[in-house]
């Protein structure tokens, strides 16, 4: 039992850092498993198959929660985004994927500019014409584009 209580305060510890939501419901499980061993503590294969059982039926149930609020979202991807039309500052050259660094509201951001073939140096301003989750999409030019 103890060892079931273990495992899950360590998988919601690692839960509580990385904030997946997965963890969460295996640690779930490990509970479940813990309680299983409580009124049974001789049956290792049913804690082991009640744990597998516990954490795929919480992730599951998560990860169709999470498609269904993903299916109601906007249509339009940049509704309501703060940052477009900003300005931000390029700080780290682009890759070879055309994702840099910029400074924007004081901090480093991770930016991916729209037009790869745009030549970019350090310093130079450029403008966020959308994001994606929490990477800003930037360009050159002044207007962000707007949907009609």
């Amino acid at each position: 039992m103890w060892t079931w209580l273990i495992l899950a305060a360590i998988l919601l510890a690692v839960e509580m850092t990385t904030g997946t939501l997965a963890l969460l419901f295996i640690s779930l499980g490990a509970l479940v498993a813990a309680l299983l061993a409580y009124v049974l503590p001789n049956s290792l294969t049913a804690q082991i198959g009640v744990f597998a059982l516990a954490s795929i039926a919480g992730v599951v149930i998560a990860w169709r929660r999470i498609q269904a609020r993903r299916a109601q979202a906007p249509a339009d991807p940049n509704a309501s985004v703060e940052e477009l039309g900003q300005q931000v500052e390029v700080v780290c050259l682009p890759d070879a994927w055309a994702h840099l660094r910029v400074r924007y509201r004081g901090s480093e951001w991770a930016a991916r500019l729209e037009n790869k073939d745009l030549a970019v140096e350090i310093g130079m301003p450029l403008i966020v014409v959308a994001q994606e989750s929490s990477t800003l999409i930037v360009d050159s030019r002044t207007n962000p584009p707007h949907k009609e």
